[in-house]
């Protein structure tokens, strides 16, 4: 086609070839754009992921570690007081044990007598012998030589008087000898039961003694049993609080920090459903925005077209007017459907 007669096309031309070049900028930039979006919403997401990972393990373990440090402290606050107890234990036995060897000696003592007590009283022991003229002899030696020195006396006092071996010297020899028995035997078992009394007495005495140093050391053992058994029970209980305490301070703890993790997980999930959402949409809308891109093209080619359309046919029309010759030429023809019909009327000349 020659230059002159494709100048008329230039500017439609131009149009739709600007029509296109926008549209395909215009698409580029809202498809880059929201592209963009998608990738930062994909980037922020990644980032709360990454945070939630750092940040839920960390309070686990916090809460782990805190857990065991409560169960820790509460074993050893419970081991100390029960080492304390046992230590005071030891110490109020180790007490008794020292006050009942002081007394011992009296425990030794008691059940001596206890024993030499016990054997004279039992049947023909020293306690339990009767009193005879043997035991009077036994108890009173110088009992005979009394009566002899009597006799002899009185013997002397007869034969002075000249009457030693009459009736009546014998007769006063066996007074006097009966007088004298009967003063000394009675004398004699005084002592006697005097002597068995005071022994009673005094191995009774021991005895109580021993008996009293006996109760004194057990209920020593008893009451120092008590005390250890006393405090023993209260540290177990005192450890098992401590214990417990623990044990629920550590379960609080860890309850709390998986509270804190679910929280802090149902919130970054939110977030990065919210970004989801975001860069989902910002993505549609940049496809919306390149077909719309696209579509503004289509149209500015298609009114580019439409408009090279006009001027091709006026163009044809032009050079139909003008004839083969270039001159200008009024007689159109008239269409053949027009001739045909019943209105047809004599070619029109200009």
């Amino acid at each position: 086609m020659p230059v002159a007669a494709a100048l008329p096309f230039i500017g439609p031309i131009v149009g739709g070839v600007g029509s296109i070049a926008g549209g395909i900028k215009g698409s580029n930039a809202a498809s880059s754009a929201g592209a963009l979006q998608a990738r930062a919403a994909q980037q922020a997401m990644q980032l709360i992921q990454n945070q939630l990972g750092q940040v839920n393990p960390a309070i686990g373990t916090a809460a782990q570690n805190a857990a065991a440090a409560a169960a820790g402290a509460a074993q050893t606050a419970g081991q100390g007081v029960t080492t304390a107890a046992q230590n005071a234990s030891t110490g109020i036995q180790n007490a008794a044990q020292g006050a009942n060897a002081l007394l011992n000696p009296y425990l030794q003592t008691g059940n001596q007598a206890t024993q030499t007590l016990a054997q004279m009283m039992a049947p023909g022991g020293q306690l339990m012998q009767p009193f005879t003229m043997q035991t009077m002899q036994a108890m009173d030696p110088g009992y005979q030589f009394r009566i002899d020195q009597a006799n002899k006396a009185l013997q002397a006092s007869a034969a002075a008087r000249g009457g030693a071996l009459g009736g009546g010297t014998a007769s006063a020899l066996a007074a006097q000898t009966q007088n004298l028995a009967s003063g000394e035997y009675a004398n004699a078992f005084n002592r006697y039961l005097a002597q068995n009394q005071q022994l009673y007495a005094q191995l009774s005495g021991q005895a109580a003694q021993g008996q009293a140093a006996a109760g004194a050391s057990g209920l020593n053992l008893m009451n120092a049993g008590q005390l250890a058994g006393g405090w023993g029970t209260g540290a177990a209980n005192l450890a098992g609080n401590y214990l417990t305490q623990g044990t629920q301070y550590g379960g609080t703890i860890t309850t709390n920090a998986a509270q804190q993790m679910a929280q802090n997980a149902m919130t970054a999930t939110g977030q990065m459903s919210n970004l989801l959402t975001g860069g989902a949409a910002a993505q549609a809308a940049g496809q919306v925005g390149a077909a719309n891109a696209w579509s503004n093209a289509l149209g500015g080619l298609g009114n580019a077209a439409i408009g090279a359309g006009n001027i091709y046919n006026q163009q044809n029309l032009l050079n139909l007017i003008r004839g083969s010759n270039g001159n200008l030429n009024f007689t159109l023809p008239i269409p053949t459907a027009y001739m045909n019909s019943p209105y047809s009327t004599p070619g029109f000349v200009g």
